[in-house]
């Protein structure tokens, strides 16, 4: 895990999705529950849109 840095967004996007890695594995695992895959597919596409309105690239590319 990268240290949080106040003025590197890539830095604050790899904490939200360490979290969200984790929300995955605990409250909504993969094929269990289409439901489950619909909102991993929702919180995918909010982070795109987060990473958009940032202005980043699609792809960390560090």
């Amino acid at each position: 895990m990268n240290t949080l840095h106040a003025h590197d967004p890539e830095t604050w996007l790899e904490i939200i999705w360490n979290a969200l890695q984790s929300h995955r594995e605990t409250s909504i695992p993969e094929g269990l529950d289409a439901a489950y895959d619909e909102e991993w597919g929702d919180i995918c596409t909010a982070m795109a849109w987060v990473r958009e309105a940032l202005g980043l690239p699609d792809e960390v590319t560090r």
